[in-house]
Protein backbone atom coordinates (compact mmCIF):
# COMPACT_ATOMS: atom_id res chain seq x y z
CA UNK A 1 0.00 0.00 0.00
CA UNK A 2 3.12 2.57 1.03
CA UNK A 3 4.60 1.61 -2.42
CA UNK A 4 1.41 2.29 -4.57
CA UNK A 5 0.75 5.66 -2.61
CA UNK A 6 4.76 6.84 -3.17
CA UNK A 7 4.55 5.61 -7.43
CA UNK A 8 1.19 7.45 -7.34
CA UNK A 9 2.70 10.78 -5.52
CA UNK A 10 5.76 10.15 -7.76
CA UNK A 11 3.52 10.66 -10.75
CA UNK A 12 1.74 13.46 -9.72
CA UNK A 13 4.72 15.32 -8.86
CA UNK A 14 6.09 14.92 -12.20
CA UNK A 15 2.74 15.54 -13.97
CA UNK A 16 2.49 19.11 -11.88
CA UNK A 17 5.89 19.86 -12.71
CA UNK A 18 5.45 19.48 -16.53
CA UNK A 19 2.61 21.73 -16.03
CA UNK A 20 4.05 24.60 -14.34
CA UNK A 21 6.53 24.51 -17.23
CA UNK A 22 6.26 28.15 -18.53
CA UNK A 23 4.39 29.13 -21.47
CA UNK A 24 6.79 30.60 -24.51
CA UNK A 25 5.50 33.94 -25.54
CA UNK A 26 6.32 37.03 -28.25
CA UNK A 27 7.92 39.18 -25.95
CA UNK A 28 9.47 41.54 -28.84
CA UNK A 29 8.95 41.76 -32.66
CA UNK A 30 7.98 40.91 -35.20
CA UNK A 31 10.70 43.55 -36.18
CA UNK A 32 12.64 44.28 -39.88
CA UNK A 33 16.16 44.31 -40.36
CA UNK A 34 17.66 45.42 -43.42
CA UNK A 35 21.38 46.05 -44.47
CA UNK A 36 22.19 49.81 -42.62
CA UNK A 37 22.42 53.03 -44.73
CA UNK A 38 24.94 55.88 -44.66
CA UNK A 39 23.73 58.47 -43.13
CA UNK A 40 25.82 61.74 -43.33
CA UNK A 41 28.80 60.28 -44.69
CA UNK A 42 29.31 57.84 -42.09
CA UNK A 43 28.42 53.67 -41.99
CA UNK A 44 26.40 52.38 -39.18
CA UNK A 45 26.96 48.60 -39.71
CA UNK A 46 24.97 47.30 -37.29
CA UNK A 47 21.01 47.74 -36.20
CA UNK A 48 20.66 48.20 -32.14
CA UNK A 49 17.15 46.97 -31.20
CA UNK A 50 16.29 47.19 -27.31
CA UNK A 51 13.33 45.56 -25.41
CA UNK A 52 12.60 43.89 -22.15
CA UNK A 53 11.74 40.38 -21.22
CA UNK A 54 8.76 40.53 -18.60
CA UNK A 55 11.02 37.25 -17.34
CA UNK A 56 14.44 36.85 -17.37
CA UNK A 57 15.56 33.44 -18.47
CA UNK A 58 14.96 30.80 -21.22
CA UNK A 59 14.02 32.67 -24.48
CA UNK A 60 14.44 32.08 -28.43
CA UNK A 61 15.27 33.82 -30.98
CA UNK A 62 13.39 33.41 -34.16
CA UNK A 63 14.73 35.18 -37.90
CA UNK A 64 12.67 34.41 -40.62
CA UNK A 65 14.93 35.05 -43.49
CA UNK A 66 13.62 37.68 -46.17
CA UNK A 67 10.61 38.63 -43.92
CA UNK A 68 7.74 39.21 -45.66
CA UNK A 69 9.61 39.72 -49.01
CA UNK A 70 10.12 35.37 -49.16
CA UNK A 71 13.09 33.97 -51.23
CA UNK A 72 13.85 37.22 -53.56
CA UNK A 73 14.50 38.68 -50.50
CA UNK A 74 16.79 36.24 -48.31
CA UNK A 75 19.63 37.62 -46.59
CA UNK A 76 23.21 35.37 -48.02
CA UNK A 77 25.45 36.74 -44.50
CA UNK A 78 24.31 38.60 -41.33
CA UNK A 79 25.87 38.28 -37.60
CA UNK A 80 23.46 39.01 -34.74
CA UNK A 81 24.44 39.22 -30.88
CA UNK A 82 22.15 39.36 -27.71
CA UNK A 83 23.53 41.00 -24.91
CA UNK A 84 27.56 40.99 -26.26
CA UNK A 85 27.24 37.54 -27.20
CA UNK A 86 27.03 35.63 -30.55
CA UNK A 87 23.54 33.73 -31.31
CA UNK A 88 24.26 33.82 -35.25
CA UNK A 89 27.32 34.26 -37.37
CA UNK A 90 27.45 35.09 -41.12
CA UNK A 91 27.95 31.20 -42.17
CA UNK A 92 24.19 30.22 -40.56
CA UNK A 93 22.90 32.20 -43.12
CA UNK A 94 22.41 31.65 -47.64
CA UNK A 95 19.68 32.42 -49.63
CA UNK A 96 18.06 28.75 -49.17
CA UNK A 97 17.94 29.34 -45.49
CA UNK A 98 14.08 30.12 -44.68
CA UNK A 99 14.22 30.26 -40.80
CA UNK A 100 16.76 29.95 -38.03
CA UNK A 101 15.56 29.49 -34.28
CA UNK A 102 18.14 30.43 -31.48
CA UNK A 103 17.73 29.18 -27.85
CA UNK A 104 19.18 32.08 -25.66
CA UNK A 105 19.38 33.57 -22.26
CA UNK A 106 17.62 36.80 -21.78
CA UNK A 107 18.00 39.66 -19.62
CA UNK A 108 15.22 41.85 -17.50
CA UNK A 109 16.79 44.26 -19.79
CA UNK A 110 18.53 43.30 -23.10
CA UNK A 111 20.38 44.59 -26.60
CA UNK A 112 20.59 42.88 -29.70
CA UNK A 113 22.70 43.91 -32.39
CA UNK A 114 21.43 42.99 -35.84
CA UNK A 115 24.13 43.58 -39.02
CA UNK A 116 22.99 42.58 -42.67
CA UNK A 117 25.95 41.93 -44.93
CA UNK A 118 24.59 40.88 -47.79
CA UNK A 119 22.10 42.80 -50.41
CA UNK A 120 20.18 46.24 -49.82
CA UNK A 121 16.97 44.55 -51.08
CA UNK A 122 17.18 41.80 -48.32
CA UNK A 123 15.54 41.50 -44.76
CA UNK A 124 15.77 39.54 -41.63
CA UNK A 125 12.45 39.14 -40.00
CA UNK A 126 12.96 38.83 -35.99
CA UNK A 127 11.10 37.70 -32.87
CA UNK A 128 11.88 37.05 -29.67
CA UNK A 129 9.85 34.44 -27.32
CA UNK A 130 10.64 34.38 -23.72
CA UNK A 131 8.47 33.24 -20.83
CA UNK A 132 4.71 34.56 -20.09
CA UNK A 133 4.43 36.44 -17.06
CA UNK A 134 2.59 35.04 -14.51
CA UNK A 135 -0.83 36.87 -13.77
CA UNK A 136 -0.62 39.22 -11.12
CA UNK A 137 -2.33 38.03 -7.55
CA UNK A 138 -5.70 38.21 -7.17
CA UNK A 139 -5.90 40.62 -3.42
CA UNK A 140 -9.29 39.86 -2.37
CA UNK A 141 -10.98 43.24 -0.58
CA UNK A 142 -10.87 42.19 3.56
CA UNK A 143 -14.09 43.03 5.24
Amino acid sequence: MKRSIAVVSAILFLAAAGAAEAEMTTIYGPVYVTKAKKEHGHHEDKTKLTFTAPVPGAGKIVIKNGGDGGKKSRVASAEVELNGEEVADEHDFNKNVTELTYDVTLLADNEMEVEVKSCKECELQITVMGEKAAPAPVVLPTR
